[in-house]
């Protein structure tokens, strides 16, 4: 999957094509949108102030009663939300999103069936997810400004002073909300964690999988695992619970393949018993560049041809990628796996979901 913090996948690229790997175990996506770290870094966190207000031939408040602007979707079934609300309680892996709470539920039913720190996950999603924006950030803003908080106002009057203020307060801070409705028009990668169509389709195919789970009570996979229904299927991607908890046993399953591989000298390429943090950042290597890529970076066996191909896709000037390769002694390889590590050791960071 894609590291694209405008439409986000997993993995970087910046304006060129990204195509799909022949290796599955290889990088998922390729995505940087934005060419440089410093920039893509804070695209999740901090938005324009917005210049205009809701009008009613600009933005139609939303009701209370009417879609959320994360959609409908498929959720647990309500005995299993109940049963997960209920643990809340008792759970020892505490968890802060702030204005992305909406998601609590759907990373505590990843983190149930992947065993992995509700943070560390919340982490990778925020790695990966686009902001709300636009149209649709006013829609979130007017469905929580007008359906929830003032339901007494009229939404096509004009506010006064004091609620204009208070609307633009409340669009700047919903700004940080992460976006299930995310694409990437040139991957085709989409939904909160960013799939690509071949891997979401391997993913739903696989017996046992959440997204297997959910395809089949849909009627989008059949009881043989064969897709009947594509474009429904995927569609399931902007689906935030499915999303979610199809990344998180995605990342397992890689990691566990990749913490299974050694070094010529034989010792393990992922270290025993690293710190909670530190693995999440293992764990995103992983989900970012595949089983087989996420080894080829920690050996050092990344040929330089292979490294050229994925700076391209993230950073499309030339002249940038060739300075970052001449700041790394002429190496594509060297340049490319610092310009990885630098966003993974600056994002993931699950401390700040705690």
């Amino acid at each position: 999957m894609q590291i694209n913090t405008n439409t986000s996948t997993w993995a970087l690229s910046g304006s060129g094509a990204a195509a799909a790997p022949t290796d599955p175990s290889l990088s998922q996506e390729t995505g940087f949108a934005n060419e440089n770290i410093s920039t893509s870094l804070q695209s999740g966190l901090m938005l324009a102030q917005a210049d205009t207000l809701p009008t009613a031939s600009s933005n139609t408040a939303q009701s209370a009663n009417s879609t959320p602007f994360w959609g409908a979707g498929t959720v647990p079934a309500p005995n299993a939300l109940t049963a997960l609300r209920n643990a809340e309680r008792d759970r020892t892996d505490p968890l802060r999103l702030g204005v992305n709470e909406i998601y609590r539920d759907a990373i505590t039913l990843a983190a149930d069936r992947t065993g992995y720190p509700r943070a560390t996950i919340a982490a990778v999603i925020s790695a990966e997810a686009g902001p709300l924006r636009g149209k649709r950030l006013d829609d979130a803003t007017n469905q929580r400004f007008f359906g929830e908080l003032h339901p007494q106002l009229d939404p096509k009057a004009k506010l006064d002073k004091a609620g204009a203020a208070e609307w633009k307060a409340l669009r700047r801070e919903l700004s940080a909300t992460w976006d299930p409705q995310s694409y990437n028009t040139t991957s085709k990668a989409g939904g909160l964690t960013q799939f690509l169509e071949s891997t979401w389709i391997e993913s739903a195919t696989k017996p046992g999988s959440y997204v297997n789970e959910q395809a089949k009570s849909l009627g989008q996979v059949n009881d043989a695992n064969q897709v009947v229904d594509r474009a429904a299927l995927l569609d399931l991607r902007f689906d935030a619970t499915t999303s979610i908890v199809a990344a998180a046993e995605l990342d397992k399953g890689y990691f566990t393949q990749l913490s299974a591989r050694t070094n010529d000298d034989g010792t393990p390429l992922v270290p025993a018993d690293l710190p909670a943090d530190k693995k999440a950042q293992y764990i995103y290597l992983v989900h970012h560049e595949g089983a087989n890529g996420a080894a080829q970076i920690l050996k050092g066996t990344l040929t330089d041809a292979r490294a050229e191909s994925l700076l391209k896709n993230h950073v499309a000037d030339a002249d940038k990628r060739q300075a970052m390769i001449d700041a790394h002694d002429g190496s594509a390889a060297k340049a490319y796996t610092a310009y990885l590590w630098q966003y993974i050791e600056q994002r993931i960071v699950p401390a700040n979901f705690r």
